[in-house]
């Protein structure tokens, strides 16, 4: 039972790994994606699935990485917006603080970052941010009615400029999964990048006419504090002003950079998840309506993301009661493996084509 209860603190000590990386500058700001690639691509190869669904007589131990996120993640960007200093600046004075303990040049070794240095913090920052901060803004804003959950939520995914998610997921993407409703269901055939921009544009779009119609329903006027869209504006306005008052501009391209690559990565997630998989809008969501793993570093990186058929047939299950559902549409690999095959998409129709078929013929039958 302790495994099973430390296995979803992993994610949360990944992160000051990657600061380190940012402080110390050069080739060690590749750190926070080297080291994800490591654990998620050769982790998932060499160690056994993960079907186990444990009782926990103490859930707020599982529950904790959660609301540790939005601390952590503000952090790690601060930290990153330090980066996009110059010259003698320190922001907040974090090299002048943490030179006092270690004797460190933090400010000279900043300023011989190149551009393949902020390259790989850039790509590191997303996949972090994408995969601790949107990922468990993706559990907790399935929480509707807690306050604090939905706030924390929301804040981080302001951090990938993705505001509308909290809207269209879980009133959109959840109702319309499988069919031809729901931008973020992959056609066969459909590339990622092709669907990267469709479900962006399409997904933003249902999120403004879910919201205007809630709006509406509870009486209140589109331009108010209670359009949940312009107050997520307001709030990816405040990071990318944190990055501003960093480093300029230089700070803001940084900031928008990452969020790019996070914002991305969901797309990418979204994609794999349901590429494919069609559902008659007049049956209810099943298992055999999502693309579900087991993979054991996966699971433990995303928090059960992976067992995403369970999380579609039951979405307010939290994540930790989620069925592994072993008999689901399962993916070729663990997650970020898939991710970056779906990047080549060949390669990807040569993998998974051949699975949808199977599947029609199982069902079929």
């Amino acid at each position: 039972m302790i495994y099973h209860t430390l296995k979803y603190y992993l994610t949360p000590l990944l992160i000051p790994v990657a600061v380190m990386g940012l402080l110390l500058g050069g080739l060690w700001m590749w750190l926070g994606v080297i080291q994800l690639f490591i654990i998620m691509t050769i982790g998932d190869e060499f160690t056994s699935e993960d079907t186990a669904m444990p009782e926990y007589k103490y859930p707020i131990l599982i529950e904790f990485p959660l609301h540790l996120a939005l601390p952590i993640i503000t952090a790690m960007l601060i930290v990153f917006a330090w980066t996009s200093g110059s010259g003698q600046s320190d922001f907040l004075g974090i090299a002048s603080f943490l030179s006092r303990f270690s004797g460190y040049d933090f400010i000279s070794a900043r300023n011989s970052n190149t551009w393949y240095h902020y390259l790989g913090a850039i790509i590191g920052m997303g996949f972090l941010v994408a995969g601790y901060g949107t990922n468990v803004a993706h559990e907790l804003t399935h929480r509707v009615k807690d306050k604090v959950a939905m706030l924390e939520g929301r804040w981080l995914l302001a951090a990938s400029w993705n505001p509308d998610f909290a809207i269209e997921h879980v009133y959109g993407h959840h109702t319309y999964v499988g069919t031809e409703k729901d931008p973020a269901t992959a056609r066969v055939g459909e590339n990622v990048y092709t669907f990267a921009i469709r479900s962006t544009i399409m997904g933003h779009l249902s999120a403004w006419k879910i919201e205007m119609g809630l709006l509406k329903k509870k009486g209140r006027r589109i331009i108010s504090v209670y359009n949940r869209l312009l107050t997520g504006y307001l709030m990816c306005l405040c990071w990318a002003s944190l990055f501003y008052l960093a480093g300029g501009m230089f700070g803001f391209i940084l900031f928008l950079a990452q969020a790019g690559i996070a914002k991305f990565i969901l797309e990418i997630v979204n994609y794999m998840e349901h590429y494919g998989l069609r559902r008659n809008p007049d049956e209810p969501v099943r298992p055999e309506h999502s693309w579900n793993t087991n993979k054991r570093m996966s699971g433990l990186v995303l928090f059960s993301l992976t067992r995403h058929s369970a999380h579609h047939e039951k979405p307010t299950i939290k994540f930790w009661k989620l069925d592994p559902y072993e008999d689901a549409p399962q993916m070729p690999y663990g997650y970020l493996t898939t991710l970056l095959l779906c990047l080549v998409p060949p390669l990807w129709y040569r993998v998974i084509n051949p699975r949808i078929t199977s599947l029609k013929t199982t069902h079929a039958g």
